[in-house]
C-alpha cells in the first residue's frame, strides 16, 4: 500500500482518541493522510477482523544510546545516585571497549526498530552525539531529537549556548527526519543561567526544551541545602560547583525559567509540590510533564501523582525512558502498566498519555496523536479478544496481545514486507 494510493481498513474498533471508540468502522487513507474515519470505504479495501486501530503511539522521552542493554543497569530500588554511578561506569567501559568505534549508532538504530515494534511512530529522544553527526545517526528517527547539554560550571555557559545555537541551525536546515530540541540535562548538571538562556533561544527558534526535574528527593535536598547524596556524587566526579545553585532553590524556580520557552517538557516530575503542579497546569499549552511508569517503579519512588496532575489540568505524556532503567521500549506495554498502576484514572485518559497528550508535549499535535481526517496516517493495529466488557478501552488495555502492524504516512513499517 504505497503512500500515494487510497485504501481503507476495517477494524472491530477504531480509537480516534479525541472521541469515543467506533465499532465496526473503516479507516480510509489517501496520499499518506487520514481521509475518513468510520465512513464508507474508498479505494483498496481490507477487513482486518478482530483488531483495534489506534493512532501511532508517541514515546515522549527516551535515551536510545542504551538500547543494546539486555537488562537495566544496577538493581531495582537502588539509590538513584548509585545508579548514576553505574551509568558513568558503563559509558566509560563502552568508550574503552570500542576505542573510537561508533557504538552508539547501532544502539540507536536498534532502539528505533524496537520502538516501532512496540507501536511508537514518533519519539522524544535525548541525543548525546555531536550535533554535526546527528543527521546521519538519527536518520531513521521521527519526532524530536533533544540535544543534551551538560556542564554545571558557569564557564561552560557560552560554549554550551553556542553548541545549542549551532545544533538548531544545522537541524532546521539539514532536512533531518526528526525536529530539533534542546535538553539542559538537570538542575544538578547545568546552571540556572544556562537554562534561562536555552529557554530564550527556544522562544526565538520555536524548538522545545526538555529537562529532568524533581526526579528524586535527593535532588530536592541538593537544591535546598547543597548537601546529601547528589553533592557527594558531584564531588566524586569533580563536577561540583559552589554557588552555582542558589541555596533554597526549588523545582518551581526552574519551571518559571522554562515557562519562557516556546515549549517545555518536565521529565519525570516525581516529587513536584502542589504549588508546582498548579503552575504546570496553568502552563498546559506550553509545558508538559513526562511520566515514565516502569522507570518510576524500577527506582521504587513514591506513588506517582497522576490523578492529581490530571485534575490540575496538567498535560501529562508518557515515556519509556531508557533500557538502562526499563526492560524494553514497548510503549503499548508502558500504557498497560500505567493502567494497572492507576486504576483511579480512566482508560481513556491513560490512552491519551501516549497519543494526543504526547503530541502536544512534542509540539506535533497538528499532525499526530489522533485518528482525524487531515492528520498524518500514522497508526497501529492491535488484536483484541472477543468482547468481554462493554468498554472497548478496557478490552484493549486488559489484553496481552502485542502490536500487529505499524504504519507511518500510510506505509507499513512493521512487520517489514518482503521485497517481491
Amino acid at each position: 500500500m504505497a503512500t500515494s494510493r487510497t485504501f481503507s481498513l476495517r477494524a472491530r474498533y477504531l480509537f480516534p482518541i479525541d472521541r469515543p471508540p467506533i465499532r465496526d468502522a473503516w479507516l480510509t487513507v489517501s496520499k499518506g493522510r487520514i481521509a475518513a474515519v468510520g465512513d464508507a470505504p474508498v479505494g483498496e479495501r481490507r477487513d482486518l477482523g478482530n483488531v483495534a486501530i489506534l493512532p501511532g503511539l508517541i514515546n515522549a522521552h527516551t535515551h536510545l544510546e542504551f538500547s543494546e542493554l539486555e537488562e537495566p543497569l544496577g538493581r531495582p530500588g537502588m539509590p538513584f545516585t548509585d545508579w548514576i554511578r553505574e551509568v558513568v561506569r558503563w559509558r566509560r567501559e563502552m568508550i574503552r571497549q570500542y576505542d573510537g568505534i561508533d557504538w552508539r549508532s547501532q544502539a540507536i538504530r536498534h532502539g528505533v526498530e524496537e520502538s516501532v515494534r512496540g507501536g511508537a511512530t514518533m519519539l522524544g529522544e535525548i541525543a548525546t552525539l555531536p550535533w554535526e553527526e546527528s543527521g546521519s545517526r538519527y536518520q531513521g528517527l521521527h519526532g524530536v531529537s533533544f540535544m543534551e547539554l551538560l556542564g554545571l560550571a558557569r564557564e561552560r555557559h557560552a560554549e554550551l549556548l553556542s553548541a545549542a545555537n549551532n545544533y538548531v541551525e544545522f537541524s532546521q536546515s539539514s532536512g533531518c527526519s526528526s525536529k530539533p530540541g534542546l535538553s539542559p540535562h538537570a538542575p544538578y548538571t547545568v546552571s540556572p543561567e544556562l537554562i534561562e538562556s536555552i529557554a530564550t533561544l527556544s522562544a526565538r527558534t520555536h524548538v522545545p526544551v526538555a529537562i529532568h526535574l524533581a526526579e528524586t528527593r535527593e535532588e530536592l535536598e541538593l537544591l535546598t541545602s547543597a548537601s546529601g547524596p547528589f553533592r557527594e556524587l558531584l564531588d566524586d566526579l569533580n563536577a561540583w560547583q559552589a554557588d552555582v545553585i542558589p541555596l533554597g532553590s526549588t523545582p518551581l524556580d526552574y519551571m518559571k525559567l522554562l515557562a519562557k520557552a516556546d515549549r517545555s517538557l518536565i521529565i519525570h516530575g516525581n516529587y513536584l509540590s502542589d504549588e508546582e503542579m498548579v503552575f504546570a497546569g496553568q502552563q498546559r499549552d506550553r509545558m508538559s510533564i513526562i511520566y515514565c511508569p516502569r522507570t518510576h517503579a524500577y527506582f521504587a519512588h513514591d506513588r506517582y501523582p497522576l490523578r492529581e496532575m490530571l485534575d490540575r489540568g496538567i498535560n501529562v505524556a508518557l515515556g519509556t525512558d531508557a533500557r538502562a532503567s526499563n526492560p524494553n521500549l514497548n510503549v503499548l506495554s508502558e500504557i498497560r502498566f500505567a493502567a494497572k498502576q492507576h486504576q483511579d484514572v480512566s482508560p481513556e485518559s491513560i490512552l491519551r498519555l501516549a497519543t494526543i497528550n504526547a503530541a502536544v508535549a512534542l509540539g506535533i499535535q497538528e499532525s499526530h496523536g489522533t485518528l482525524t481526517p487531515g492528520m498524518q496516517a500514522d497508526f497501529i493495529v492491535v488484536p483484541v479478544a472477543p468482547d468481554t466488557t462493554t468498554d472497548p478501552n478496557e478490552l484493549l488495555l486488559g489484553s496481552t496481545d502485542m502490536v500487529q502492524q505499524v504504519f507511518r504516512r500510510g506505509e507499513q513499517l512493521f512487520p517489514v514486507k518482503a521485497e517481491a
